[in-house]
């Protein structure tokens, strides 16, 4: 009787672990699709569709396995079999995203791919275990509701407590590769109690083999040319920082956000950033500043040390990068800077100040928050601005080409609210190519390049004036373009080819590609 009890609450524990991986296991594999596909709709749909697909295919298999051939030992190789693909993932995971990617499929194609090969037989697996484990518990078909009742909700309370575990305390908390592996360990312990001597002993052996550093043979999910002095997967991103050839390096889910120079200077690493101080050229007299999208906190550093009498605050969604901005990239404290962990939506619905200029810096290469560029989200940011106030954006997009599709529907929906934009790439040369583009918008009478020009000598900022020949004065064609709204954003979309193409980012004194 002691001996059936045990057999029984095996089988629960089983079911609810399997229920809780499942689900830990697509939450994860948001983080190893990210660096290639971004963390667009279509890596989110193809992430739900996978593990969706392969549960039902899992339920089925597994019934028909069932009552084939109904014995503990085969329920537990199940488990195993999930368990030692899943411990394995971490070694093949970047090859087989960067391979996909670079067949150039397209987003939503290559996403669905790499998430099929990732994450489809580890699931198809684990949904095989609610069912096989409703035939070894079924004794008499009087209880057969009820038992399977309770084995669908345990696993479904297993779902639901891996589905929180890991948003609240795994992936802010660890790496990729530490998760995964944790995952196959634990599946394979658990599957331990079903099998005969001799797997038990190859288990043992491979479970011991599991504790050793197996980070020297496992690929990084993300590479760098550099010294990785900090890795953490943070609520929003996989973070590093880097030193490389004397200068600092932020990264956030594989692509440059900031930079500094080691040399305890606050020069601006990044030419886009530096370009920020064309600013001026609008507005002379500019002494309130918000930045939304602190990364580094490079240029807001700048702008304090070099205009004395700026005030600066800074919004940033994630804690964990303001954490590392104050610890690896010098950000002391400042009477005249203001630090608000927030969305930058919520910011500026909530603020009473008025800037004089705003900063938008929190659009990626391969994820743009769609609420931070709709019709609303501009007629929110207008009421903060002073009268001569000016916004100034930060895009990773080209002007021609499918790649400047995005670029074009903001600039539309811009276009709605403020009357003068001017576009500043940092490769003027370079239309095509998808490189960092500024977005300057004004609520004043557009003003010409001679005029912009004559505003820097004024106020003895000519070291700028070079950045005004980078201003792109051909025609934005925007039949085609959508007017971005909370209604109808189809940012990842738009975006999609900008995610498949090198981006080409340009430093102040060298080119690195």
């Amino acid at each position: 009787m002691k001996s059936k009890k045990i057999f029984l609450w095996s089988i629960r524990l089983n079911v609810f672990i399997a229920g809780a991986i499942v689900m830990a296991l697509e939450i994860t594999g948001s983080r190893i699709l990210a660096p290639y596909f971004g963390n667009s709709l279509s890596v989110w749909g193809s992430l739900i569709g996978v593990v969706l697909t392969g549960l039902s295919l899992g339920y089925y298999l597994g019934g028909r396995l069932a009552d084939r051939n109904p014995n503990f030992r085969t329920f537990s190789l199940i488990i195993l079999y999930a368990g030692i693909f899943i411990l394995f993932i971490p070694f093949f995971s970047s090859q087989v995203s960067s391979l996909i990617a670079n067949l150039d499929l397209g987003e939503r194609f290559s996403s669905l791919l790499v998430t099929t090969l990732i994450l489809a037989f580890p699931t198809v697996m684990l949904g095989m275990v609610s069912p096989y484990a409703i035939k070894l518990s079924t004794k008499n078909l009087n209880k057969l509701g009820n038992i399977a009742g309770n084995l669908y909700a345990l696993s479904t309370l297993g779902s639901i407590f891996g589905t929180f575990f890991s948003v609240f305390y795994l992936v802010p908390q660890f790496g990729v590769k530490t998760i995964l592996l944790s995952f196959g360990i634990i599946l394979m312990v658990v599957s331990i109690m079903g099998l005969g001597l001799r797997s038990k002993l190859f288990l043992i052996s491979a479970l011991i083999l599991s504790f050793l550093p197996l980070n020297i043979f496992i690929p990084n999910l993300f590479s760098h040319t550099g010294n990785v002095i900090y890795e953490k997967e943070t609520p929003y991103s996989h973070l590093d920082v880097v030193d490389s050839k004397g200068i600092r390096t932020l990264y956030l889910n594989g692509l440059p956000h900031s930079a500094m120079y080691l040399n305890n200077t606050n020069d601006l690493v990044f030419l886009y950033t530096e370009m920020f101080n064309l600013a001026f050229a609008f507005n002379s007299n500019i002494q309130n500043v918000l930045f939304i999208g602190g990364g580094g906190f490079s240029t807001p550093k700048y702008f304090l040390e070099n205009y004395p009498d700026m005030i600066v605050d800074v919004v940033e969604i994630d804690p964990d990068v303001i954490k590392v901005a104050k610890d690896y990239f010098n950000l002391k404290k400042d009477t005249k800077l203001g630090i608000y962990n927030r969305d930058g939506r919520v910011y500026i619905a909530n603020s009473n100040k008025k800037y004089d200029l705003i900063v938008l810096d929190a659009y990626s290469k391969t994820y743009v928050p769609f609420h931070l560029m709709t019709k609303e989200f501009f007629m929110e940011l207008k009421k903060d601005l002073a009268p001569d106030g000016i916004v100034a954006s930060n895009i990773i997009t080209s002007l021609l080409g499918d790649t400047s599709d995005l670029f074009k529907a903001e600039y539309k929906t811009i276009s709605q609210i403020f009357p003068s934009l001017y576009v500043f790439p940092t490769r003027a040369n370079s239309p095509g190519t998808v490189q960092n583009v500024l977005l300057f918008i004004t609520q004043t009478s557009y003003l010409s390049k001679d005029r912009l020009t004559q505003n820097l000598h004024s106020i003895n900022m000519s070291e700028f004036i070079n950045y005004i020949e980078n201003y792109y004065e051909n025609p934005i064609y925007l039949e085609d373009a959508p007017i971005l709204t909370d209604d109808y954003a189809p940012v990842e979309i738009l975006l999609n080819p900008v995610t498949g193409k090198p981006y080409q980012i340009e430093y102040r004194y060298q080119l690195y590609f």
